[in-house]
Formats: structure tokens, sequence, C-alpha cells
């Protein structure tokens, strides 16, 4: 509630129910792939995978860096 009022409820058409039994497995599925497919791309950016957070970094040395790395 801000101010007041409640947003307004919508229907969830995609995703997994929290609390669902397959929900962390699948997590896990695609979590693990992340670092791979950030690899792949030959762009040099780092990914750090714990627990259920994910960090990309990459040295920034010039303007094309920073886009590269968005």
């Amino acid at each position: 509630m801000i101010n007041g009022s409640f947003s307004k409820w919508y229907s969830v058409l995609s995703g997994i129910p929290q609390g669902s039994i397959l929900g962390p497995l699948l997590f896990l599925i695609y979590v693990n792939d992340l670092p791979e497919i950030c690899d792949s791309n030959g762009n040099e950016s780092k990914m750090y995978l714990y627990a259920d957070d994910a960090k990309v970094y990459k040295k920034i040395k010039n303007e094309t860096d920073c886009c590269i790395l968005q």
C-alpha cells in the first residue's frame, strides 16, 4: 500500500509459482548455463554465481566496452 492505495491484481501468465517442487530445479538449470553463455560471446565478460545471485563484470577501457557489457 502506498498513500492509502493498493495496486491492482493481475494474473501471472508465465513463470513458476513460488513454493513449487520444480521451482528450485528449474532455477538451477537456468542459472548454471549463464556463465557459459556469457563467455561464449567472446566479449571477455566474467560472471560469478553465488546462491541465487549472479554478478557480471568487465574491465572497461573505452565506451565500446561499456556498450558490450550492457
